[in-house]
């Protein structure tokens, strides 16, 4: 079984209760586990670079495990309801 999450997953259109498309962040609550910089970089489709700058300035809610970047969904879409 693969675990990693592809953009056509990511980015398939979801549809809330009255029938109307869920909002990024709405999608992004959906993923139960952290995200690598590449999966959320595909997600917003940006490079990872980006990601990875704006995880570095404090900009984008991010976590370490060891040596690895990664990003938790629910604090990321909290993050953009705000932006």
């Amino acid at each position: 079984m693969n675990s990693e999450i592809k953009f056509e997953e990511l980015s398939r259109p979801e549809t809330a209760l009255k029938g109307q498309p869920l909002s990024l962040a709405d999608r992004l609550e959906r993923i139960g586990r952290a995200l690598t910089a590449k999966q959320l970089a595909a997600f917003f489709a940006v490079s990872t670079i980006i990601v990875y700058k704006l995880a570095k300035a404090g900009r984008l809610p991010s976590f370490r495990i060891g040596t690895c970047v990664r990003f938790d969904p629910r604090a990321v879409a909290n993050w953009l309801r705000g932006q």
